[in-house]
């Protein structure tokens, strides 16, 4: 049938307004019913959404995330979140029609907090791997925050969600499971502990069969729908190009000005990670696992950081810092003293040493959306079909 001149703006429209501006408005309304009941979430300080307090004895000092300026562009305050404002979990929340998740962190659940929708359970600066496996290598790191954990304090939560194995499996087959990204705090332990590279490459393999193991667990719980971010570009981080600056020109790359060998070092890991996900879906197929190209994602933004209005000539460096090529002092990080922030988040892709800004974060989200737009789990999800 030939369209009439209208219905051929309005077709076109359509197809071109999800491409340019991937998720909504700030203002975004989730109160719409979401295809999902609930939306947990895994992973390190890129998903997290809050402090894990019980971790910080009297006297220790909380992470830098804990204070301003942290939160400072959404939530107008420091909400466990590093960044400035919401980071991916948070937009994959509204657009699903859900509201953002309250973090969880093994406390026990009261009348204010409501944990039926999902819950973060995401930490701070945690591990793919269990402590003991990374201190058996000479590797440092939380004692208490590991994905093993997250995963134990998972099943702690869902004995207040439903009461018998038949109706947790009901409950969670119409849930979203958000595994990672994690498996970066672990590389990054033992690459600023100045371990040889090959040392920290060592630990993939074992990095990603932990990414795999965990998804089987939750499969074998009931769990169903899955989105397994790989690893961000880690070349790119104010923090990586501070510590492994280098005076030889061909050590970056000649468009982003990243580190070349940290950025394969990460490609690596989601090429790994890709071949588990395979194997995991072969062996449950009737799991829905899909890899999202958190790496993709901003990679493309650091090759044409103006496409989506971020400024060129601060491309990597953070927004918020205390100065040096790329605004980032180990002994002044964001979030303690020394550290101020740029006046216009929204202008930088980065937020602090290893963080995005909120901005960033929702190009990326909206990216990977749109590579599941037309088969996000046979989900048509608010945000996702509708914009």
């Amino acid at each position: 049938m030939e369209l009439q001149p209208l219905q051929t703006i309005l077709f076109l429209l359509l197809l071109i307004l999800p491409l340019n501006h991937g998720f909504g408005s700030s203002n975004d309304d989730p109160s719409e019913p979401s295809c999902y009941t609930s939306l947990f979430s895994f992973g390190d300080s890129a998903t997290a959404a809050g402090i894990q307090t019980q971790d910080f004895a009297p006297g220790k000092t909380a992470p830098h995330c804990a204070f301003p300026p942290y939160g400072e562009t959404y939530f107008h305050k420091p909400t466990g979140r590093c960044s400035d404002g919401r980071v991916i979990v948070d937009f994959i929340a509204q657009h699903l029609g859900l509201p953002l998740l309250p973090p969880y962190h093994g406390e026990p659940i009261n009348t204010t907090t409501s944990v039926s929708h999902g819950a973060n359970l995401a930490v701070v600066s945690a591990t793919a791997l269990d402590p003991e496996f990374l201190e058996s290598r000479g590797i440092s790191g939380c004692r208490n925050c590991s994905l093993s954990v997250q995963l134990g304090r998972f099943k702690t939560l869902l004995n207040s969600l439903c009461s018998t194995p038949s109706a947790c499996r009901d409950y969670l087959s119409n849930s979203l499971f958000l595994v990672g990204e994690i498996g970066g705090v672990d590389y990054q332990l033992a690459a600023l502990a100045g371990f040889p590279t090959y040392e920290a490459e060592d630990l993939i393999p074992f990095v990603v069969d932990r990414i795999g193991d965990a998804i089987e667990e939750l499969i074998g719980l009931g769990a169903v729908n899955f989105l397994v971010p790989g690893d961000f570009p880690k070349g790119c981080f104010p923090s990586y190009l501070t510590r492994f600056r280098s005076s030889d020109q061909s050590d970056y790359d000649p468009t982003t000005g990243c580190l070349v060998y940290y950025n394969w070092f990460s490609d690596q890991h989601n090429r790994m990670l890709q071949g588990e996900i395979e194997r995991v879906q072969k062996l449950h197929p009737g799991a829905r696992i899909h890899y999202a190209d958190y790496f993709g994602s901003a990679t493309r933004i650091h090759e044409d950081p103006e496409k989506f209005g971020f400024g060129k000539a601060t491309i990597n460096r953070a927004c918020c810092g205390a100065g040096g090529p790329y605004n980032y002092e180990r002994s002044a990080v964001c979030g303690r003293p020394g550290a101020v922030a740029c006046e216009n988040p929204a202008s930088y892709i980065k937020w602090d040493d290893h963080h995005y800004t909120e901005a960033a974060y929702r190009v990326i989200a909206g990216d990977v959306a749109k590579r599941h737009r037309y088969d996000w789990f046979g989900c048509r999800a608010k945000g996702l079909d509708s914009e």
